[in-house]
């Protein structure tokens, strides 16, 4: 017995480390295009909406096989822009599965500059409100769901025209 325990103790130590070693981190990440087209005459208060596909085909592929889904954070970048001399954005952004209107608060920006961000080209983050939404977004995105983001915002000029894009930066963890 006590030359079978050492060999034993060795065989689950192989075989823990050997189901480590087929684990594979797989990034699927989600970029989102939301319009803004604001007139002159508009009030600054807005509200646009879009619906959009989460379905990805790595989570598609290794759905029965995912161990782990993650969200480290969420960014904004100013894509396209024109309008005036500088428009400072700031509001919620919001999702809901499409054709249900329980919008959650998925996180807020703030002061988002279009023009300067435009000429840089720089990523903002969007601070995520809390890990149950993180959670409800997770689930959308691992079955596939459309979903409608919505930007609940206000802007201080108007005109504006921009393409705010938003990326959820997400990881799939497999056992292969």
């Amino acid at each position: 017995m006590k030359k079978f325990l050492p060999i034993l103790v060795l065989a689950v130590l192989v075989f823990t480390a050997a189901c480590t070693l087929f684990k594979k981190d797989i990034d699927v990440p989600q970029v989102f295009s939301i319009e803004v087209n604001q007139s002159a005459a508009d009030p600054l208060q807005f509200t646009t909406t879009k619906e959009v596909t989460t379905l990805d085909a790595d989570v598609e592929k290794y759905k029965e096989e995912i161990d782990e889904f993650r969200i480290s954070k969420v960014t904004c970048k100013v894509a396209q822009f024109s309008g005036s001399n500088a428009p400072v954005v700031s509001g919620n952004l919001l999702f809901a599965a499409a054709g249900t209107s329980n919008f959650k608060t998925l996180g807020a920006v703030e002061n988002l500059d279009l023009k300067a961000l435009n000429l840089s080209g720089d990523e903002v983050n969007v601070p995520i409100a809390d890990e149950q939404v993180k959670q409800e977004l997770i689930s959308l995105i691992k079955a596939g769901t459309n979903i409608i983001l919505k930007l609940d915002a206000e802007t201080t000029e108007n005109p504006v025209v921009a393409t705010l894009d938003f990326t959820v930066y997400a990881t799939i963890s497999v056992e292969l």
